[in-house]
Protein backbone atom coordinates (compact mmCIF):
# COMPACT_ATOMS: atom_id res chain seq x y z
CA UNK A 1 0.00 0.00 0.00
CA UNK A 2 0.82 3.38 -1.05
CA UNK A 3 1.10 5.89 2.08
CA UNK A 4 1.33 9.75 1.33
CA UNK A 5 1.09 10.86 5.19
CA UNK A 6 3.83 13.59 5.67
CA UNK A 7 4.21 14.26 1.71
CA UNK A 8 3.48 18.41 2.28
CA UNK A 9 5.68 18.22 5.80
CA UNK A 10 8.52 16.26 3.96
CA UNK A 11 7.96 18.52 0.93
CA UNK A 12 8.34 22.16 2.60
CA UNK A 13 11.95 20.55 5.04
CA UNK A 14 13.26 19.99 1.80
CA UNK A 15 12.11 23.34 0.26
CA UNK A 16 13.26 25.16 3.70
CA UNK A 17 17.05 22.94 3.90
CA UNK A 18 18.20 24.19 0.27
CA UNK A 19 17.51 27.73 0.68
CA UNK A 20 19.46 27.57 4.19
CA UNK A 21 22.27 25.36 2.67
CA UNK A 22 22.66 27.73 -0.27
CA UNK A 23 22.08 25.07 -2.68
CA UNK A 24 19.18 26.87 -4.32
CA UNK A 25 20.94 30.04 -4.42
CA UNK A 26 24.17 28.62 -6.01
CA UNK A 27 22.44 26.60 -8.59
CA UNK A 28 20.12 29.53 -9.33
CA UNK A 29 23.05 31.70 -9.89
CA UNK A 30 24.77 29.28 -11.93
CA UNK A 31 21.86 28.83 -14.51
CA UNK A 32 21.57 33.01 -14.51
CA UNK A 33 25.72 33.21 -15.38
CA UNK A 34 24.86 30.27 -18.09
CA UNK A 35 21.94 32.16 -19.37
CA UNK A 36 23.62 35.61 -20.01
CA UNK A 37 26.93 34.04 -20.88
CA UNK A 38 25.20 32.29 -24.43
CA UNK A 39 24.06 35.93 -25.59
CA UNK A 40 26.91 37.59 -24.65
CA UNK A 41 29.75 35.25 -25.96
CA UNK A 42 28.06 34.63 -28.65
CA UNK A 43 27.51 38.31 -29.55
CA UNK A 44 31.53 40.25 -28.84
CA UNK A 45 33.34 36.65 -28.67
CA UNK A 46 34.02 37.11 -32.48
CA UNK A 47 34.94 40.74 -32.49
CA UNK A 48 37.34 39.94 -29.29
CA UNK A 49 38.58 36.80 -31.45
CA UNK A 50 39.48 39.20 -34.16
CA UNK A 51 40.87 41.96 -31.76
CA UNK A 52 42.85 39.96 -30.90
CA UNK A 53 44.06 38.11 -33.47
CA UNK A 54 47.71 39.13 -35.92
CA UNK A 55 47.00 41.62 -38.46
CA UNK A 56 45.73 40.44 -41.30
CA UNK A 57 44.48 36.57 -40.73
CA UNK A 58 41.20 35.49 -41.55
CA UNK A 59 39.49 34.02 -38.46
CA UNK A 60 36.06 31.92 -39.28
CA UNK A 61 33.41 33.37 -37.63
CA UNK A 62 30.52 34.11 -40.06
CA UNK A 63 27.50 35.75 -39.13
CA UNK A 64 25.97 35.35 -35.53
CA UNK A 65 22.56 35.48 -34.55
CA UNK A 66 19.84 33.51 -32.00
CA UNK A 67 20.54 30.08 -33.53
CA UNK A 68 24.49 30.71 -32.48
CA UNK A 69 22.62 32.04 -29.06
CA UNK A 70 20.44 28.78 -28.82
CA UNK A 71 22.96 26.43 -30.03
CA UNK A 72 25.25 27.27 -27.18
CA UNK A 73 22.72 27.57 -24.07
CA UNK A 74 21.37 24.46 -25.00
CA UNK A 75 24.57 23.02 -24.87
CA UNK A 76 25.85 24.61 -21.60
CA UNK A 77 22.48 24.48 -20.36
CA UNK A 78 22.05 20.94 -20.55
CA UNK A 79 25.55 19.47 -19.54
CA UNK A 80 25.69 22.33 -16.30
CA UNK A 81 22.07 20.19 -15.97
CA UNK A 82 23.13 16.90 -15.67
CA UNK A 83 26.85 18.02 -13.72
CA UNK A 84 24.00 19.59 -11.10
CA UNK A 85 21.41 17.02 -10.98
CA UNK A 86 24.31 14.37 -10.10
CA UNK A 87 25.66 17.24 -7.18
CA UNK A 88 22.58 18.19 -6.24
CA UNK A 89 20.68 14.32 -5.92
CA UNK A 90 23.47 12.14 -4.76
CA UNK A 91 22.62 12.79 -1.23
CA UNK A 92 18.95 13.18 -0.97
CA UNK A 93 18.49 9.42 0.28
CA UNK A 94 21.92 8.17 0.77
CA UNK A 95 22.85 11.14 2.91
CA UNK A 96 20.12 10.72 5.04
CA UNK A 97 20.67 7.01 5.65
CA UNK A 98 24.33 7.50 6.58
CA UNK A 99 23.21 10.14 8.92
CA UNK A 100 20.55 8.09 10.29
CA UNK A 101 18.11 10.61 9.56
CA UNK A 102 15.95 9.03 7.39
CA UNK A 103 14.91 6.58 10.31
CA UNK A 104 14.16 9.73 12.53
CA UNK A 105 11.41 10.86 9.67
CA UNK A 106 10.04 7.78 8.93
CA UNK A 107 9.51 6.78 12.99
CA UNK A 108 6.93 9.94 12.35
CA UNK A 109 3.74 9.31 10.20
CA UNK A 110 5.29 9.78 7.13
CA UNK A 111 5.12 6.85 4.65
CA UNK A 112 8.11 5.76 2.50
CA UNK A 113 6.25 6.92 -0.63
CA UNK A 114 5.63 10.26 0.34
CA UNK A 115 9.14 10.57 1.90
CA UNK A 116 10.36 9.88 -1.97
CA UNK A 117 7.70 11.73 -3.99
CA UNK A 118 8.57 14.95 -1.76
CA UNK A 119 12.00 14.85 -2.49
CA UNK A 120 11.59 14.04 -6.34
CA UNK A 121 8.82 16.82 -6.17
CA UNK A 122 11.40 19.27 -4.26
CA UNK A 123 14.35 18.86 -6.33
CA UNK A 124 11.94 19.34 -9.47
CA UNK A 125 10.77 22.77 -8.16
CA UNK A 126 14.34 23.59 -7.29
CA UNK A 127 15.45 23.10 -10.86
CA UNK A 128 12.48 24.14 -12.90
CA UNK A 129 13.19 27.62 -11.02
CA UNK A 130 17.04 27.74 -12.20
CA UNK A 131 16.30 26.74 -15.71
CA UNK A 132 13.34 29.18 -16.41
CA UNK A 133 15.75 31.76 -14.68
CA UNK A 134 18.19 30.43 -17.00
CA UNK A 135 16.08 30.79 -19.86
CA UNK A 136 14.57 34.10 -19.09
CA UNK A 137 18.03 35.77 -18.40
CA UNK A 138 19.27 34.32 -22.08
CA UNK A 139 15.54 35.34 -23.59
CA UNK A 140 16.52 39.43 -21.88
CA UNK A 141 20.29 39.47 -23.66
CA UNK A 142 19.27 38.04 -26.43
CA UNK A 143 16.23 40.53 -26.78
CA UNK A 144 19.25 43.72 -26.22
CA UNK A 145 21.57 42.48 -28.96
CA UNK A 146 19.88 40.56 -31.71
CA UNK A 147 16.27 40.99 -31.39
CA UNK A 148 13.63 39.96 -29.54
CA UNK A 149 12.22 36.25 -30.13
CA UNK A 150 9.32 34.72 -29.43
CA UNK A 151 8.83 34.42 -25.98
CA UNK A 152 6.42 30.72 -25.59
CA UNK A 153 9.05 29.22 -27.72
CA UNK A 154 11.47 29.54 -25.65
CA UNK A 155 9.32 28.71 -22.47
CA UNK A 156 8.86 25.30 -24.42
CA UNK A 157 12.63 25.25 -24.66
CA UNK A 158 13.02 25.76 -21.00
CA UNK A 159 10.21 22.92 -20.49
CA UNK A 160 12.71 20.78 -22.57
CA UNK A 161 15.85 21.75 -20.71
CA UNK A 162 14.21 21.18 -17.61
CA UNK A 163 12.82 17.95 -18.39
CA UNK A 164 16.08 16.66 -19.94
CA UNK A 165 17.81 17.46 -16.63
CA UNK A 166 14.95 15.24 -14.56
CA UNK A 167 15.68 12.54 -16.59
CA UNK A 168 19.15 12.38 -14.61
CA UNK A 169 17.88 13.49 -11.44
CA UNK A 170 15.74 10.59 -11.53
CA UNK A 171 18.25 8.16 -12.51
CA UNK A 172 20.78 9.66 -9.94
CA UNK A 173 17.62 9.35 -7.35
CA UNK A 174 17.56 5.92 -7.71
CA UNK A 175 21.34 5.32 -6.83
CA UNK A 176 20.92 7.59 -3.78
CA UNK A 177 17.92 4.89 -2.88
CA UNK A 178 19.91 1.63 -4.18
CA UNK A 179 23.83 2.35 -2.95
CA UNK A 180 24.51 2.98 0.46
CA UNK A 181 26.48 6.26 0.62
CA UNK A 182 26.34 9.45 -1.47
CA UNK A 183 29.18 8.51 -3.20
CA UNK A 184 27.93 5.56 -4.67
CA UNK A 185 24.77 7.36 -5.95
CA UNK A 186 27.02 10.10 -7.64
CA UNK A 187 28.58 6.77 -9.74
CA UNK A 188 24.96 5.54 -10.43
CA UNK A 189 24.28 9.35 -12.06
CA UNK A 190 27.42 10.03 -13.95
CA UNK A 191 27.36 6.11 -15.39
CA UNK A 192 23.81 6.84 -16.21
CA UNK A 193 24.93 10.29 -18.02
CA UNK A 194 27.85 8.15 -19.50
CA UNK A 195 25.56 5.51 -20.82
CA UNK A 196 23.26 7.75 -22.41
CA UNK A 197 26.06 9.89 -24.27
CA UNK A 198 27.64 6.77 -25.76
CA UNK A 199 23.78 5.52 -26.47
CA UNK A 200 23.29 8.86 -28.13
CA UNK A 201 25.92 8.10 -30.53
CA UNK A 202 24.07 5.65 -32.64
CA UNK A 203 22.11 8.29 -35.01
CA UNK A 204 18.53 5.91 -35.50
CA UNK A 205 18.71 5.28 -31.34
CA UNK A 206 19.18 9.03 -30.28
CA UNK A 207 15.57 9.83 -30.96
CA UNK A 208 14.57 7.41 -28.79
CA UNK A 209 16.90 8.18 -26.02
CA UNK A 210 15.96 11.39 -23.38
CA UNK A 211 19.28 12.68 -24.78
CA UNK A 212 17.18 13.49 -27.79
CA UNK A 213 15.56 16.31 -25.86
CA UNK A 214 18.44 18.95 -26.43
CA UNK A 215 17.45 18.33 -30.37
CA UNK A 216 13.72 18.98 -29.67
CA UNK A 217 14.81 22.15 -27.29
CA UNK A 218 16.69 23.71 -30.42
CA UNK A 219 13.82 22.83 -33.13
CA UNK A 220 10.84 24.57 -30.47
CA UNK A 221 13.27 27.24 -29.61
CA UNK A 222 14.06 28.23 -33.01
CA UNK A 223 10.87 26.97 -34.40
CA UNK A 224 12.22 24.60 -37.21
CA UNK A 225 10.59 20.92 -38.48
CA UNK A 226 13.03 17.74 -37.82
CA UNK A 227 12.24 14.88 -40.41
CA UNK A 228 13.74 12.12 -37.88
CA UNK A 229 12.54 14.36 -34.71
CA UNK A 230 8.97 13.35 -33.01
CA UNK A 231 9.27 15.30 -29.85
CA UNK A 232 6.28 14.05 -28.01
CA UNK A 233 7.88 10.39 -28.49
CA UNK A 234 11.27 12.03 -27.15
CA UNK A 235 9.14 13.63 -24.24
CA UNK A 236 7.01 10.35 -23.28
CA UNK A 237 10.23 8.08 -23.54
CA UNK A 238 11.97 11.04 -21.09
CA UNK A 239 8.61 10.92 -18.66
CA UNK A 240 8.73 7.00 -18.58
CA UNK A 241 12.23 6.97 -17.77
CA UNK A 242 11.47 9.66 -14.54
CA UNK A 243 8.69 7.36 -13.90
CA UNK A 244 10.13 3.73 -13.96
CA UNK A 245 13.36 5.26 -11.70
CA UNK A 246 10.72 6.47 -8.95
CA UNK A 247 9.02 3.22 -9.34
CA UNK A 248 11.95 1.13 -8.80
CA UNK A 249 13.27 3.30 -6.38
CA UNK A 250 10.14 2.98 -3.83
CA UNK A 251 10.02 -0.73 -4.87
CA UNK A 252 13.14 -0.70 -3.56
CA UNK A 253 12.99 1.52 -0.72
CA UNK A 254 9.90 0.03 1.29
CA UNK A 255 12.14 -3.06 1.69
CA UNK A 256 15.17 -1.46 3.15
CA UNK A 257 16.03 -1.72 6.48
CA UNK A 258 16.94 1.81 8.00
Amino acid sequence: MIRMDGYRAVLEKEIIESWRTYRLVYLCALFVVVGIAAPVLTRYLPELVRALGEPGAEIGFGETGVPEVVDLLLATLLQAGALAAVLMTMGTVAGEKERGTAWLVLSKPVGRAAFLWAKLVALGMIFALATALAVLAAWLYTSLLFGQPPILTWLQMAFNAWLSTMVYVSMTFLGSVVASSSLGAAGFGLGAIVGLSLASAVTSLNPWLPTGLGEVAKAVGLEEASAHLDPARTVAVAFGVIIVSMLVAWWRFRRQEL
